[in-house]
């Protein structure tokens, strides 16, 4: 196994030695400054408001139902959580729901108690 090896420029002297690459062909590398390292690119996002969300939801349903798709969005007006139903396309009976009924049962008995419980330490 060869390994490249760097030597001065020449004998005896304070010269600086040759940079090369290593895995090129071993020609000098110019004397250019390393690269900066690279940042990701982030922009961000803007809030989800609850009329976004409906927009949102409408505008997948419309090319769902374009495409003969059996799957609804809908946002829950008490906490404003997307809600997506699949529902059988010929009876239009329901498949499955997430988040299901009693999970969002759940989160808005939660969100009352909390509510109470902010209420009492006040």
């Amino acid at each position: 196994m060869k390994l490249d090896t760097v030597t001065p420029a020449a004998a005896g002297s304070n010269a600086a030695p040759d940079a090369r690459s290593p895995g090129t062909s071993g020609a000098p590398v110019a004397g250019l400054p390393p690269a900066p390292p690279v940042q990701p690119v982030t922009r961000p996002q803007p809030a989800a408001s609850a009329e976004a969300a409906k927009q949102a939801a409408a505008r997948i349903n419309e090319f769902l139902r374009s495409s003969a798709a059996n799957v609804e969005f809908t946002v829950d007006a008490a906490s404003d959580k997307i809600i997506v139903r699949v529902v059988d396309s010929e009876t239009h009976q329901l498949i499955r729901q997430m988040p299901t009924e009693e999970t969002l049962a759940i989160s808005h008995a939660l969100d009352r108690l909390s509510g109470l419980l902010l209420a009492q330490k006040a």
